[in-house]
């Protein structure tokens, strides 16, 4: 999750704010198996949950690009199956322009969605919000009712902006538990290497995987197979590198 993958052929390029961009293949294909997965096959809706995909992750990333950016790296942003990546050349810059950076990603998808929420509220569409569980699929979801402007309604531009508070909220939200190699769990990286150079590494993923675990279980009391098996594979990911780091006390 956190290295490029190769470059195809499929790859879709272009620049945004003067950030180079690369789509690989693969962000389509698991968005197109995620989005088949919550609207039951609908055509319109698979298209309108893509955009609301591709959207909200790249706003993510740009959040990460425009902060390394501003501590003069020169980032690119690659959109893969797992998501996207931001990098940058800042191999030896300071923790704390580290965890600034790392939190720059959530806090641009909170800031979309807030202005999604303004602009609902002054223009009157907004009638209710809130983040809870689905009743018969127990997954978390974001309900929201939307007073349509006279005989105006459109089922899509509904469904859009369902998708992107979803994504842009929940999303970010989940994004920032303290799990590796997750934003959260590189902030938690970053503050505890800071604190202890020489066991902070060895802390972040006792914690790591210890978030992973209650993740899981939470996922599982909630029958979302989906959660449960990606943070499954993350407290296996970070027990595996503890182990590959024996018992010298490294840092790194």
């Amino acid at each position: 999750m956190l290295h490029e993958p190769p470059r195809t052929q499929g790859d879709l390029n272009f620049s945004l704010a003067g950030i180079p961009v690369r789509i690989h293949p693969l962000f389509w294909v698991v968005g197109l198996l995620l989005g088949l997965r919550g609207t039951e096959g609908n055509p319109k809706m698979v298209l309108v949950w893509m955009l609301s995909v591709l959207f909200s992750i790249l706003a993510h990333e740009m959040g990460h690009a425009l902060a390394a950016k501003y501590y003069g790296f020169q980032p690119w942003i690659t959109l893969h199956g797992f998501g996207g990546l931001a990098s940058y050349n800042g191999e030896h810059l300071e923790s704390r322009k580290r965890i600034a950076i790392s939190f720059a990603g959530p806090a641009a998808g909170f800031l979309v969605a807030a202005i999604i929420v303004v602009v609902l509220v002054v223009t009157g569409h907004l009638a209710s919000l809130s983040l809870s569980f689905h009743p018969v699929t127990h997954e978390p979801y974001m309900p929201i009712q939307v007073t349509p402007s006279g005989s105006y309604h459109w089922a899509p531009l509904d469904a859009f902006i369902i998708y992107m508070l979803y994504i842009n909220i929940f999303w970010g939200l989940i994004n920032l538990f303290p799990v590796q190699p997750l934003d959260g769990g590189q902030i938690t990286r970053e503050f505890l290497i800071e604190r202890d150079p020489y066991g902070g590494m060895r802390k972040s993923l006792i914690v790591s995987i210890a978030a992973s675990v209650g993740l899981v279980l939470f996922a599982l009391v909630n029958q979302d197979t989906f959660l449960a098996i990606m943070f499954g594979y993350l407290g296996y990911s970070s027990y595996a590198t503890l182990q590959s780091m024996g018992g010298h006390g490294n840092p790194w």
